[in-house]
C-alpha cells in the first residue's frame, strides 16, 4: 500500500500505530466511529474509543442502533479524529451530510478528519452497563488496528473528555463567588459530575487538577460535600 493517501485535496501519511495519533494506553478519546452496512448504507457516530494498546481499541455499544447492526455484520469500522463540533453535532443528531464524508478503499470515513485508522472486531461480549441507554444491554467490541493515517498539515489531538472538564470546573471556580452566588448548589453538583468523568477517563495529570479544585473550593466553603 502506498505511504501516502490523498482524500479531499488533503494529503496523509501512513503510521505505524495509535501512539502516532497522539492515543495512548489507557486512555478514552471522543472521535467519530463510521460504518457501513452490507448493502453500503453509510453511518456516523460519536463514540468514546479507548485505547489498550499500540494497536487494539475498545468501544462501548450501547444505544448506537446503526454502528452496532453494522459492525455485527461486517466487523469493520473506522475510527476518525476530529474535532469540527459540528461534526460531533450532525452525527449525534443522525443528520450529517453526504457531504462530509469521504472513502478509504471503499469505506465510508470522514474526509476533514485529522488522522483516522481502520479497524476490524476481534471480540464482542455482551455486557450489562449502569447506563439510561436499553436497560443498560450492551456490547463491548475489542477491534484490532489495520491502517492508520495522519494528516500532514495538522497536529493530531484526539478529544479527551476529561481535559474537557477540567478546564470548565476551572471556569466554575472562578465564577462560584461571583456569576453562580445565587446558584452554588447546582455548580457544585456539576462539578461533581464532571469530577467522575474526569475520574473515570482522564490521566494522572487530569485527575490532580480536578482534586485540586474541589478540595480548594471545599476549603473555601465548608458547608460543600
Amino acid at each position: 500500500m502506498n505511504q501516502e493517501l490523498i482524500i479531499n485535496n488533503k494529503h496523509y501519511k501512513k503510521a505505524d500505530n495509535l501512539e502516532s495519533l497522539n492515543m495512548f494506553n489507557g486512555q478514552l478519546y471522543e472521535t467519530i466511529v463510521t460504518t457501513q452496512s452490507n448493502e453500503h448504507v453509510k453511518n456516523a457516530a460519536p463514540i468514546g474509543v479507548i485505547c489498550k494498546d499500540s494497536n487494539h481499541v475498545v468501544i462501548h455499544l450501547d444505544n448506537c442502533v446503526h454502528t452496532h447492526l453494522n459492525i455485527m455484520e461486517n466487523g469493520e469500522l473506522i475510527v476518525n479524529i476530529i474535532k469540527d463540533p459540528l461534526i460531533f453535532t450532525y452525527s449525534t443528531l443522525g443528520e450529517l451530510d453526504e457531504e462530509y464524508f469521504g472513502q478509504f478503499n471503499g469505506f465510508p470515513m470522514i474526509k476533514d478528519s485529522l488522522g483516522f485508522f481502520k479497524a476490524h472486531v476481534i471480540k464482542t461480549i455482551d455486557k450489562k452497563r449502569e447506563n439510561d441507554y436499553n436497560d443498560g444491554k450492551g456490547n463491548v467490541v475489542t477491534c484490532e488496528v489495520e491502517d492508520i493515517y495522519i494528516s500532514e498539515n495538522n497536529e493530531i489531538v484526539p478529544l479527551n473528555r476529561a481535559m474537557n472538564a477540567v478546564i470548565e470546573s476551572l471556569v466554575y471556580y472562578c465564577r462560584f463567588d461571583h456569576k453562580y452566588k445565587d446558584k452554588q448548589d447546582m455548580i457544585w453538583t456539576h462539578m461533581k459530575e464532571l469530577n467522575r468523568v474526569c475520574q473515570k477517563v482522564g490521566n494522572e495529570s487530569e485527575k490532580k487538577s480536578m482534586k485540586l479544585i474541589l478540595d480548594k473550593l471545599k476549603e473555601n466553603h465548608d458547608y460543600l460535600e
